[in-house]
């Protein structure tokens, strides 16, 4: 909510909108366009690479409006806003549905990137990896509206199925820990309904992501599938290395693939069709997160990999402003805590309700290590069985299916 993005297609649209409402401050909103289209987008196109992110000082942007034009940049926001209102009072007036105006949303944009500036705050230009550019204001700290909603309260709740380790959301939503209590309660769902595994042999660190890792993972899964009865599901932490697995696997199980177009009612209905599917997905998504898979229809879920944001400047932005306000605790905060939230979130698609039955595999080494493990939520700390190899994990699954459910 603090933080704010301009792409150069609200530019582009904007310089339509001053064709069509004509007014006194029209030609110099141009002018102001132009020097963004120009001297930011076009320019960002031959310095940056594709998928490239770089810190932007709102200085530097400011100057080329007084280079280019002789006024400053929040001067441009305010003159961009006042030519908004008057297109939005002309829609208005017509009878238009859709009162709004791409001149005001460059404006209000403008004045939080000139206006939000300090420790709590990263500028960035970024060009993607279809070439599109964008700029950046983001926030570092949430807390800003949090806590003074929750400091109003006499008092509030704040629940979920997870939020491990405790202290690093109370830390990150209150300036100071007066008044608060924190308790973690053991899952309500039977222990016995419930397999967790991590492999010892393998990760998703980039140094070692080599083909013999992809064999590897390809060898877990296909073990798994094996042992699994009922459909299984395998979530990654890109893409990239979904596509770059999933070809090398060969099962009988039907294949359901995410992609950008993927819709979430269609995957279900494959699920519950048939009981022979491999779902693949990516930790972080629409379908390992904030989705219900009804009825146990899911029996597995393997997660390939820890989900660790890509590291950029701004991943460093943040660690340093945490670090700051945490002494210590920077990479946790702003490194592995989100990470581990969407492992869990992703391994949490299996059991959905104290009858569901079902196996998690987790497939990167780093989760055994104490320093992440002690993140994970504490039945997962206790009741996590690390496996060596895939025939190993293959076995502790069959065991499990070939174990007696409870009633």
């Amino acid at each position: 909510m603090l933080s704010d993005r301009l792409t150069e297609g609200t530019v582009e649209r904007a310089l339509k909108e001053t064709e069509t409402f004509e007014h006194e401050s029209s030609g110099s909103v141009k002018e102001h366009l132009h020097v963004l289209m120009k001297e930011v987008f076009q320019g960002a196109q031959s310095i940056l690479k594709a998928e490239d992110l770089r810190l932007l000082n709102p200085q530097e942007l400011g100057d080329l409006f007084v280079a280019n034009n002789g006024v400053s940049g929040p001067e441009v926001a305010g003159l961009l806003q006042e030519y908004g209102e008057y297109v939005k009072k002309k829609r208005l007036e017509s009878g238009s549905e859709r009162v709004s105006s791409y001149n005001y949303r460059i404006g209000t944009f403008m004045e939080s990137f000139f206006g939000n500036v300090g420790s709590k705050h990263v500028h960035l230009i970024e060009r993607d990896r279809n070439s599109r550019v964008a700029l950046e204001v983001r926030s570092l700290d949430g807390r800003e509206i949090v806590d003074p909603v929750l400091r109003e309260a006499r008092g509030a709740i704040l629940m979920s199925g997870f939020l491990s380790p405790l202290t690093v959301y109370r830390d990150l939503m209150l300036y100071s820990s007066d008044n608060v209590c924190l308790k973690e309660f053991d899952s309500p769902f039977p222990q016995e309904n419930r397999l967790i595994l991590a492999a010892e042999d393998v990760s998703s660190e980039f140094k070692k992501r080599t083909v013999v890792m992809l064999e590897k993972w390809k060898d877990y899964i296909e073990a798994i599938s094996r042992a699994t009865q009922g459909n299984l599901a395998v979530f990654f932490t890109s893409y990239g290395l979904m596509h770059e697995v999933a070809r090398l696997i060969k099962t009988n199980r039907r294949m359901i693939m995410e992609e950008q177009g993927t819709r979430r009612n269609e995957v279900i209905e494959k699920l519950r069709s048939s009981s022979n599917n491999i779902l693949y997905g990516v930790m972080g998504a629409k379908l390992s997160e904030g989705m219900d898979y009804p009825g146990n229809i899911l029996k597995c879920v393997v997660a390939v990999g820890l989900p660790l944001a890509t590291w950029n400047v701004y991943e460093e932005s943040l660690i340093d402003y945490l670090e700051q306000q945490f002494p210590g605790k920077g990479r946790t905060y702003a490194y592995f805590a989100p990470a581990i939230l969407r492992l869990v979130q992703a391994c949490g698609r299996v059991h959905r309700s104290a009858e569901d039955r079902g196996c998690i595999a987790m497939l990167d080494e780093r989760v055994t290590q104490p320093h992440i493990k002690r993140q994970l939520p504490g039945y997962y700390q206790k009741e996590l069985i690390t496996v060596r190899n895939p025939s190993e994990c293959g076995e502790k699954m069959e065991s499990f299916w070939h174990s007696p459910r409870r009633l």
